[in-house]
Parts: structure tokens; C-alpha cells; sequence
């Protein structure tokens, strides 16, 4: 019974092994580069750095620290070409990077340079998701003007659960990512990363410890409704209303042709005595069902105007549902609902 046991750490252990032997080089690394930095050794600095970065695993600022250290050292041992490369990947992943102004304008003129392409390119590497209405797609939008970026990763998870599953995405602007049947209808937690091509983090969305948070309960609940006729809800209410008064409008009208009748009737001509005279009760209740029965067939047609105005006004047009759709919207009743960022 033991035997399976072991099997099953020493699998774990296997699984582990490479990603926290990459991050232990990589740190080790990096903390080499900065001795030598600190000692003025650009050669190591350079050889180090570049080790650290190779080895991946490193966090969004780590990378940008080691393509600074790369940068000066690579400036400070006469290569301006690749320091400017490195200042410009350090720039796209920390905007408020400054380098000191005791630097010779040997390391720094590469830096400027790099400042001037980002002032001249406008948009810093970033990565960001939009659910769409319906929940069943993830949008995907990629800035990359400097074209760093080797492949996105996403991470996608139930919420609340340590477990997720991986999908690597191609990188372009735009990626429409299926969300799997099995998170359409729960709530679901993302971890959206842009990894250099040593899988080094980049720029992310969310993270492990905090990760992104989607709401497909708001998206299934506002379908079911739709779905289960809360559209009809008030129409069908105003319908039946309606269709009472007209009845009852029926009703009095019966009663005032009853009444009508018994007054050109014999019960009313006797001799002496005008009409009026002998049936004034008679002639109150020819008024009074007249205009009962007319207010209430007044009232029901409204009512009944009103419910198929109602019904017009909550049936989205194809060109409506095409608008809305492509901008992650949703027709409900009347209105329009819209999820994500414009």
C-alpha cells in the first residue's frame, strides 16, 4: 500500500523539479548580476544577466531589472545598439524607470534613445481581457509595439479553487478565446501573462494570490430571464388586464340594453303620468351602465394598446442584436445591457 504513495510524491517531485530549479537559477543569477554591477564588472554583469533571463521564471520585475543590467553593461562595454534594445524593453515594462543622472552619457544616451522611441510610440506593453455578454468568450487584447512578447498565457480556474488550466495563446492585438463549457455557468478566476521566449513574465493581468474574477452567474441569470419571458412579463399582465375590462364593459352594456328596454316597454306608458315620471329609475340605470360600459371598453383597449406596444418595443431588430453583439452586449426587454471596457 505504500509502494503507490511514493509513486505519486515522486511524480510531484518530478513535476516541480524543472520549474523551481529554473527559478532558483534565475534568482541566483540575477543576485551575481547585481554583485557585479555593484563591483563596476560589466562583463559579469552582462554574463550573469543574460544567464538570469535565459534561465526564465522571472517576474515581470525581475525582467525589467535584468534588461536594465543588460543594458548598462552592454552601454558601458561600447554596445549602444543592444543597450538601446534593452532600455526599450525595461521601458515597456516600467514606464517610471529612471536611470541615475551620475551615469556617463556613454550608458545613458542609449537609455534617452530608448525614452524617445516609447514617446514616439505612444503605447506601453500591456495585456488585458473583456468577457463578452453571453460569457462564453474571454477577448484578449495584446499592445506590443516593441514586439517582445513570445506567447500569452492564460491560466483559468473555478472560483475559489487552487486548480486551473493552462492554455497558451498566439500572440496578436486581438484573441478570442472559447471559455470551456465546463466555467460557462460558474463563477471563474484568470491569470493572463505575456512571457518573453524564455518564459519570462512580461506584463500580466491578475496573479496567482489575486487573480482575475469573471461573474458567470450575472451572465446565465440575465439569459435565463430573457429566455423565460421577462420580457413578456408586463405585456401579458397588461393583456389580461385588458381583456377583464373589456368584459365587464360587456356586462354593463348588457345591462344597459336591459334597461333600455324596459323603458320603451309598456312599463313605462301608462296613462297620466310622463315617462319619465314612471321609470326615472329606469332612465338612471340606461345612463349610468352607458357610461360604465364605455369606460371600461375605453380602458381595456388601452390597456390592450399598451401591451402590444409593449411587445413591439422589447423585440430587438436584427440590426440592433448585430450592434449590440459585436460590442459584448445584450438585449433585455427594452434596454440594452453591456459588459466589458470600450
Amino acid at each position: 500500500m505504500k509502494q503507490p504513495s511514493f509513486v505519486a510524491i515522486a511524480l510531484v517531485l518530478l513535476a516541480v523539479t524543472p520549474a523551481f530549479a529554473a527559478d532558483k537559477v534565475a534568482s541566483s543569477a540575477l543576485a551575481a548580476a547585481e554583485q557585479a554591477y555593484q563591483e563596476v564588472d560589466f562583463p559579469a554583469t552582462r554574463a550573469q544577466a543574460q544567464r538570469a533571463l535565459e534561465a526564465g521564471g522571472a517576474s515581470s520585475e525581475q525582467t525589467a531589472r535584468l534588461h536594465v543590467l543588460l543594458g548598462i553593461s552592454a552601454a558601458a562595454l561600447g554596445d549602444a545598439t543592444e543597450a538601446k534594445a534593452h532600455f526599450v524593453a525595461a521601458l515597456a515594462l516600467d514606464s517610471t524607470l529612471r536611470l541615475d543622472k551620475n551615469l556617463s552619457p556613454k550608458i545613458r544616451d542609449p537609455y534617452l534613445e530608448a525614452q524617445g522611441y516609447w514617446s514616439a510610440a505612444g503605447e506601453r506593453l500591456a495585456v488585458r481581457a473583456t468577457a463578452t455578454g453571453d460569457g462564453a468568450r474571454l477577448v484578449v487584447r495584446l499592445q506590443d509595439a516593441a514586439a517582445l512578447v513570445s506567447k500569452v498565457e492564460l491560466a483559468l480556474g473555478v472560483s475559489g479553487s487552487r486548480e486551473r488550466s493552462k492554455f497558451q495563446l498566439e500572440p496578436t492585438t486581438v484573441m478570442n478565446f472559447a471559455v470551456p463549457a465546463k466555467f460557462r455557468e460558474r463563477d471563474y478566476e484568470y491569470v493572463l501573462r505575456a512571457l518573453d521566449r524564455y518564459g519570462n513574465v512580461l506584463v500580466e493581468r491578475g496573479s496567482d494570490a489575486d487573480p482575475e474574477l469573471v461573474r458567470q452567474s450575472r451572465h446565465v441569470s440575465a439569459n435565463a430571464e430573457t429566455a423565460h419571458g421577462r420580457s413578456y412579463l408586463f405585456p401579458a399582465a397588461l393583456a389580461v388586464t385588458g381583456l377583464g375590462a373589456l368584459a365587464a364593459g360587456v356586462v354593463f352594456h348588457v345591462q344597459r340594453e336591459r334597461a333600455a328596454h324596459d323603458w320603451n316597454g309598456p312599463k313605462c306608458e301608462h296613462p297620466g303620468l310622463t315617462r319619465q315620471q314612471q321609470c326615472e329609475s329606469v332612465d338612471s340605470r340606461v345612463h349610468s351602465n352607458e357610461r360604465l360600459a364605455v369606460g371600461f371598453y375605453a380602458g381595456g383597449g388601452a390597456l390592450l394598446a399598451g401591451s402590444l406596444i409593449s411587445v413591439l418595443a422589447g423585440r430587438p431588430s436584427s440590426a440592433s442584436t448585430q450592434r449590440a453583439s459585436s460590442l459584448g452586449c445584450s438585449v433585455v426587454g427594452a434596454g440594452i445591457s453591456c459588459l466589458g471596457h470600450f
